[in-house]
């Protein structure tokens, strides 16, 4: 059952990284390369120390980044931010957590800033929050979803990044 939860937390993760690709867009300068998302789930994952889920059949459908939420569903995904962002907002789609409290703690840099405390009321679950950005700032931010038990449900991470015009 810990394979699962950490495949799953790594697959979705990759999701973002291929974006990129998919669209065939170039990744932003600086931007995490896929192997090395991956590579930086399992280790995040892993250093949590908790062997099993005390409610196996939880887990996290959908999970992505977005300037906006309207009407319980995001209205994009974003894997990179510029220094023009204000705010980005993080959005899941929870199931099997009904009457559970599910974290988002957020990280910049590998330190946490914030957590936010999420009451699940159904066996499916959307829910989201929100991260104030500071203008100039660049670096990896880190949510990750978790259980009241401490399990990592999923963990996805966004670069904020300082545009340098002077390289146009």
């Amino acid at each position: 059952m810990v394979i699962k939860h950490v495949c799953l937390a790594i697959f979705l993760m990759s999701i973002q990284t291929s974006v990129w690709s998919q669209e065939g867009i170039d990744p932003p300068q600086g931007s995490l390369t896929s192997k090395e998302v991956e590579a930086e789930a399992q280790e995040l994952l892993d250093s949590q120390g908790i062997e099993e889920s005390p409610v196996p059949d939880a887990y996290v459908a959908r999970a992505v980044f977005t300037t906006a939420v309207v009407n319980r569903e995001p209205v994009d995904q974003v894997v990179s931010l510029d220094e023009n962002a204000t705010e980005v907002s993080f959005f899941t789609d929870l199931r099997n957590l009904q009457g559970r409290t599910v974290i988002h703690r957020w990280e910049f840099e590998g330190e946490v800033i914030s957590e936010v405390n999420i009451q699940v009321q159904g066996p499916r679950w959307r829910a989201y929050s929100i991260k104030s950005l500071n203008p100039g700032e660049e670096g990896k931010w880190t949510v990750f979803v978790i259980d009241e038990s401490g399990w990592p449900l999923h963990a996805s991470i966004f670069q904020q990044r300082v545009s340098n015009l002077a390289d146009n």
